[in-house]
């Protein structure tokens, strides 16, 4: 899996929003190594509180037979909103743009197996 690509695309997303006056993180949701769909957080553009990246991209994919095939990869460690939206969606795995860091969304996933790789972009 190209992790560093995906994880470009995800910043790329990050910077868009930036541009747009809101918060600096993208997200991407992965299939077979294909872009499915990619978003950036909404939250201070729309004054939607859940309008995050990794929802938007969920929202976006809509409902589907393959979600657990998917892999979200993000610019920022999730929030209880988001790890329980992927259980929620049994979505396959995350991939962190960032070093790995405990949270208790981070341990909530884990302690339902859901794969997390943290594959921070190097210069």
């Amino acid at each position: 899996m190209n992790h560093s690509y995906f994880i470009e695309v995800a910043w790329a997303e990050a910077r868009a929003s930036q541009l747009q006056g809101g918060v600096d993180v993208g997200a991407v949701l992965v299939k077979d190594e294909k872009r499915v769909v990619s978003a950036h957080d909404q939250t201070l553009q729309m004054n939607n509180p859940i309008a995050v990246a990794e929802m938007e991209c969920i929202r976006q994919a809509g409902r589907r037979d393959d979600q657990s095939a998917l892999i979200l990869y993000s610019t920022r460690y999730p929030d209880m909103l988001v790890a329980g939206t992927v259980l929620q969606f049994s979505i396959g795995a995350m991939v962190i743009g960032l070093p790995e860091a405990q949270s208790p969304a981070i341990d909530l996933l884990r302690e339902k197996s859901v794969p997390i790789t943290f594959w921070p972009m190097t210069e």
